[in-house]
């Protein structure tokens, strides 16, 4: 028994370690005290203890802490300044904040501290050399340690203004010009030491520390030309903590805004992270690859310190982005005036009114009337005077988990649903928009407004003040061609209603109904209100709902209105709704026709549809219901289709039928054409042009012609690229690529029946540089017809610009062959001469599969007039009842 209680008091400290440790740098894990792995979901509390000029609404007056302040001072004085800073500290983050954190799926906080609220200012103190500690900062900081602790959260404590000021963006850290910069104070760097110092003997055994982020966004050109300053200043910060606190995580960023860490590796301390910062650039692996790296070299973990200022579509990709890599992130900042935060900020006029005053504009207030304004902007800081961004949160904690939309509002087939309270998801999921993030900093510097009205929601969804009688306050604009909204609506039962939609526009809009992912009503077109702000009802009829939670979405075909809301209306028994086909469409890549119908098939003899392809009766191989979906039937074709195909579909007779009801003939029904966009082979093709993209990235291109280049390669990342092949042969294949390895290799892919198949690997030598252009070749053998062509990179190492097909082996079949064309090049016209007479369909067609012009002819030799078309590459495309023919021509 005596040797077993040794047992124990000799594993005792290792067991109270393992219980009471604290977060910490473990390989290239950050760890929780449990040893276990840890991300950490943290909210940047930016403009707290430190203003910044932008989230003050004053970047363009009073950019800095410290103008804001001496403006404020100098208009009422600085007893009512005082006090506004100490109503500004109390009311801007309280427990109430982080409680509401927790309960949301945040598990820390980065605190943005300023010296200042720690220490006096060098000018300021007494005595030169030594540190006034201003205690009430201190108990400040206490009281948020405490908050976190309840809530079992973390703290990243951030050093966010340092004595002089870390760079000369002053909007940061508060910088003054006129007063020594750190990098140039001996004095400065003295205090920053004694107040990380501090920090760490007082905090040395909170365990809710997560680590402490030395300096934030150093931006300085060092005279050296490198980090040597900075690393030395980062190693007595070290040193001095470690006197103190050998227990909590130190966190290190570079240089210029975080992200330049030359000189700052390898790391000095065992328990250590780097923090890098991200904003506006793209989210893949390429993004982050070069803190991968680090975290590779230096064995050590990885933080995404600060990001943000963007979508609810940006945030999701980069927390899903971060985490699927094993990174914590901290989001900034938690609360401001916009929609981009979890807690918006309401902005009083009086306020704004202070505000233009300072910049020249408008009457000056009173000292009272200043006071109270400044003092109610501090109030409306308060958790229960914010508005609270659920979008936001739910974009950040939720969706980087799941494509799962749920709602955003209850409501049902009764209530009035206001266009703006679609489905809480990810884009493409609850929504759909043209744009829906900003990626400038990856884009030439073009920013992109996700969105347009910037008002009560972040996602791509464009929303701005409605003025109808009948509103929330707000409706969706700026609504494109092709955009599309999903609601959660609430069925007591199965009916079918017409759906009445409130809105207004100048032109018609054509928009249809999906309903549980299928489509459930015809096309309808919206006439023009008579403006934007002229508000008119249209209907969408016979639109069935089941019963449930039910999934509507509204899909514009055509866009150019505003949406406030829609109703359901007029509800009847779905066995009194006409059985009727909804829409025909294309599949993307196969010969293949749906039909969708509004109820399900329950009778089909035969073939009863006639298609029609470019106005010629097209061969059907087979008719059938899906077996996927009853409400559809497939029908398969011989002959080819082209994304520049025209079709319709006529029905006459009355063999297909749903339960006791037929359906009705119809003619002339528009098939959509969905069949994907092709580039035509011979011919070059640039980079850019892909139809599907697995992982490369594109950036400005310095090649002849400019444009942009796929860069980035890696191991299995790949292009494809809809083709359409006029011959079978064997052709050149020109590569115009730059290689900044000893070699390169891609492999050509081909697919035509849904099986990839190698046709070429393809060995590049280096070029010099990564835009250093040449134009490397090979020969592949390509089958006629519609195509898929992959380029696979099976290394990195290289750029690509375009692509080009020259056919080598002159393989027209038997049918081209009898089709002559001549003169070509051509200017004005140009003739076909055929061996027969047969009706057939002459259409030109340019480079991007636009129709230029078609006749019928039944000549044996067709005169084609191109006068006024411009120089360049055409086709021609020649139909008849058998077969499809195509042959270039260059018009002069």
């Amino acid at each position: 028994m005596k040797k077993i209680y040794l047992i124990l008091l000799l594993f005792l400290p290792f067991i109270l370690h393992a219980q009471n440790g604290y977060v910490r740098a473990s390989g290239k894990q950050i760890v929780d005290p449990q040893g276990n792995n840890l991300i950490l979901r943290s909210i940047g509390i930016g403009n707290w203890m430190l203003q910044e000029g932008y989230m003050m609404q004053t970047a363009d007056v009073a950019g800095t802490q410290w103008e804001f302040k001496k403006k404020l001072t100098e208009t009422i004085g600085i007893e009512k300044t005082d006090q506004f800073y100490k109503a500004w500290l109390d009311n801007h983050f309280r427990k109430i904040d982080v409680d509401s954190m927790a309960r949301w799926g945040f598990n820390s906080v980065r605190p943005a501290l300023h010296y200042k609220l720690f220490t006096l200012p060098i000018e300021d103190e007494p005595l030169a050399g030594t540190n006034t500690w201003l205690e009430s900062g201190f108990a400040r900081l206490d009281s948020l340690m405490a908050w976190c602790a309840a809530n079992k959260m973390y703290v990243m404590l951030d050093m966010h203004g340092a004595p002089g000021g870390q760079g000369e963006n002053a909007s940061i850290s508060d910088y003054d010009p006129s007063k020594p910069l750190l990098w140039k104070s001996e004095l400065n760097k003295t205090k920053l030491v004694a107040l990380w110092r501090k920090i760490a003997e007082r905090y040395a055994t909170n365990q809710w520390i997560a680590g402490y982020d030395l300096l934030n966004e150093t931006n300085y050109a060092f005279p050296e030309g490198n980090n040597s300053q900075l690393r030395a200043l980062y190693g007595r910060l070290t040193n001095a903590i470690r006197e103190v606190d050998s227990n909590h995580m130190i966190v290190i960023e570079g240089n210029w805004f975080a992200n330049d860490f030359s000189g700052l590796t390898p790391a000095w301390d065992a328990n250590m992270a780097y923090s890098f910062h991200k904003y506006w650039t793209v989210n893949d692996e390429n993004s982050i690859k070069w803190m991968l790296d680090l975290r590779n070299s230096t064995n050590r973990p990885i933080w995404l310190g600060e990001t943000g200022e963007n979508s609810n579509t940006w945030f999701t990709d980069c927390i899903e982005l971060a985490e699927k890599n094993n990174i914590g992130w901290s989001f900034w900042p938690v609360k401001k005036t916009g929609i981009n935060n979890i807690l918006r900020v309401n902005t009083n006029n009086d306020y704004v009114d202070l505000i233009n005053y300072w910049k020249g504009s408008g009457a000056k207030p009173t000292v009272e009337k200043a006071f109270q304004a400044v003092m109610t902007f501090a109030n409306n800081h308060r958790f229960e005077n914010c508005i609270i961004q659920h979008d936001v949160i739910d974009a950040m904690i939720r969706q980087p988990q799941t494509n799962v939309t749920k709602p955003y509002k209850t409501v049902t087939t009764v209530s009035t649903v206001f266009a703006v309270n679609y489905d809480f998801g990810r884009a493409g999921y609850a929504y759909s928009d043209k744009v829906d993030a900003n990626y400038h900093l990856s884009n030439n510097g073009n920013y992109t407004a996700w969105n347009n009205g910037y008002n009560y929601r972040n996602d791509g969804v464009d929303i701005e003040s409605c003025s109808d009688e009948v509103t929330n306050g707000y409706h969706v604009g700026w609504i494109d061609d092709g955009e599309w909204m999903q609601y959660t609506i609430q069925s007591a039962e199965p009916m079918t209603y017409n759906i009445l939609l409130r809105y207004a526009s100048e032109i018609t809009t054509k928009v249809y109904v999906e309903v549980n992912g299928k489509r459930a009503s015809k096309t309808f077109s919206l006439a023009p209100s008579g403006g934007w702000s002229s508000w008119r009802t249209g209907a969408i009829t016979n639109v069935i709902i089941p019963a449930g939670s039910v999934k509507v979405k509204l899909v514009f075909e055509t866009g150019g209105l505003n949406l406030n809301y829609f109703q359901f209306k007029n509800p009847k028994s779905i066995e009194n709704t006409t059985f009727e086909l909804l829409s025909a469409e294309t599949a993307k890549w196969a010969n293949q026709i749906t039909l969708k119908f509004n109820k399900k098939i329950d009778t089909l003899i035969e073939n009863p549809f006639l298609v029609k392809i470019d106005g010629k009766d097209a061969t059907i191989l087979s008719t059938f219901v899906s077996t996927a979906d009853n409400t559809n039937v497939e029908i398969q074709l011989a002959d080819l289709i082209l994304n520049t195909s025209v079709l319709s579909a006529n029905y006459t007779s009355n063999v297909c039928s749903s339960g006791t009801q037929t359906l009705s003939p119809f003619q002339n029904q528009e098939i959509k054409n969905l069949i994907y966009s092709h580039k035509t082979i011979p011919g070059k093709i640039e980079a850019e042009d892909f139809t599907f993209n697995n992982g490369f990235s594109f950036e400005t291109c310095n090649d002849i012609g400019n444009g942009t280049n796929a860069a980035y390669a890696a191991v299995d990342k790949y292009l494809d690229f809809y083709v359409y092949v006029e011959n079978s042969g064997t052709y050149k294949l020109d590569f115009r690529i730059s290689v900044n390895a000893s070699s390169a290799q891609i492999a050509v892919l081909s697919d035509q029946n849904g099986n990839m198949a190698p046709l070429r690997t393809m060995q590049f030598s280096n070029t010099g540089g990564w835009q250093n252009w040449q134009t490397q070749s090979t020969t592949v053998v390509l089958k006629a017809g519609k195509n898929i062509i992959r380029l696979l990179s099976r290394t990195d190492g290289f750029n690509l610009n375009w692509i080009q097909f020259a056919q080598l082996t002159a393989v027209d079949s038997p049918h081209v062959s009898n089709i002559s064309l001549y003169p070509n090049p051509a200017k004005n016209s140009f003739f076909l001469q055929f061996k027969d007479q047969k009706k057939r369909n002459i259409e030109l067609f340019d480079l991007q599969g636009q129709l230029m012009g078609s006749i019928f002819s039944s000549l044996s030799i067709e005169k084609v007039d191109i006068i006024g078309l411009q120089r360049g590459i055409y086709i021609v495309k020649i139909s008849d009842a058998q077969q499809i023919s195509t042959k270039k021509i260059e018009v002069l």
